[in-house]
């Protein structure tokens, strides 16, 4: 029987950020892979998830700033951006040969036979997997056979391969020429999705500290911020007729936690301001998958062979990263757009409003 269980727990913690549900369009889920046994299934989905991983850790780390003026105290801003990693074309598909498997006995594409396996921004390619290994249930040797995950053909879909990370804040003037930027996203549930974030940035002008250069007609600080972006994702199956591992208790973890260290700059001519800023991101994400799934091989069908626990991925994406952009601002509304290179390029767009609460002025 067909499988009809759609939802991509990574693809979905995206596409939740921009309040949508994303469903993937081909048959398979990666929970298949759980049937390539503990540490090769672990390797196929981290495979299968990285590009997805890197865009959203590589997209969470923009949109923080956009001038490097911070703001008088009790001054404030809020405004929203949206952040595109672009996804090189060298990552639509992965080697499931190249990653030292132990129990996958043989893989094909079935789709394109040159290719290897797609990842899950990927083309629409099927694949299959043949795994032989000993469970340990007194059987013996046993054989599974499972179809792996479709891409999602970003590329084909919209016309380019990118992550969308949109993001919200609110910047506040604080004393000594200082900002605090805040992201709160309260727990949210989108069908057996949820998510939520929390971010936490200090801007401090450093020219005011710098003998020689403080008349000096631009502005200069810099800037350390942390976000972090957590979720999970149910993967309960009470369908025993169908492709998936069954499980009652099922469920992906995955937590994103981002540094940025940036200095900046910027030049205000006018309602336009140019910015550039140079510094380094330190990203570290952690998926798990938990519960006790069952599966079932060739040779005994009827006997149900469970896997605890099975995935546990520590991803870690550390990149320098140079940004350079611009702002418009006309009364108190601003828009803005900038580009930063790093591992995954990265370009923003924003808009907001900036005020002044007057009456906490002294």
């Amino acid at each position: 029987m067909k499988n009809n269980y759609k939802i991509y727990v990574l693809t979905f913690l995206v596409m939740a950020l921009c309040s949508l549900k994303v469903m993937a369009q081909n048959e398979s889920d990666f929970a298949n892979f759980l049937q390539a046994s503990g540490q090769d299934a672990s390797k196929l989905v981290q495979a299968y998830v990285e590009p997805v991983i890197k865009g959203v850790s590589y997209g969470m780390t923009g949109g923080w700033y956009h001038t490097a003026k911070p703001h008088k105290p009790f001054g404030v801003d809020i405004g929203v951006s949206m952040n595109l990693a672009f996804i090189p074309t060298s990552e639509n598909y992965f080697n499931p040969n190249g990653l030292g498997l132990t129990t996958v006995t043989n893989f094909q594409n079935t789709t394109n036979p040159s290719q290897g396996a797609p990842t899950i921004l990927g083309p629409k390619d099927a694949t299959t997997y043949t795994a032989t290994y000993d469970p340990g249930n007194g059987n013996g040797t046993q054989s599974f056979t499972f179809d792996g995950p479709e891409g999602l053909d970003m590329k084909d879909a919209v016309g380019f391969a990118a992550v969308p990370v949109p993001m919200a804040q609110i910047g506040i003037g604080l004393v000594k020429n200082t900002d605090l930027k805040i992201r709160l996203v309260p727990k949210r549930e989108f069908g057996e999705s949820d998510i939520q974030m929390f971010g936490l940035g200090v801007m401090h002008d450093i020219k005011q500290h710098i003998p020689g250069i403080k008349l000096l007609p631009f502005d200069l600080s810099a800037l350390v911020a942390f976000n972090s972006v957590k979720g999970s994702t149910s993967l309960i199956n009470t369908n025993t007729g169908d492709s998936r591992p069954d499980s009652d208790d099922g469920k992906a973890s995955y937590k994103f936690n981002s540094w940025v260290i940036q200095a900046l700059i910027s030049k205000k001519v006018s309602v336009l301001t140019g910015y550039a800023g140079v510094g380094y991101n330190i990203v570290k994400t952690n998926v798990d998958v938990t519960g006790t799934y069952e599966i079932y091989s060739q040779e005994f069908p009827a006997t149900p062979i469970e896997i605890p626990n099975p995935i546990a991925i520590d991803f870690k994406n550390n990149s320098f990263r140079f940004t350079a952009g611009m702002r418009i601002k006309f009364g108190p509304l601003y828009l803005n757009t900038d580009y930063t290179l790093q591992k995954y390029k990265v370009w923003s767009v924003g808009m907001g409003f900036a005020f002044r609460l007057d009456f906490l002025v002294a």
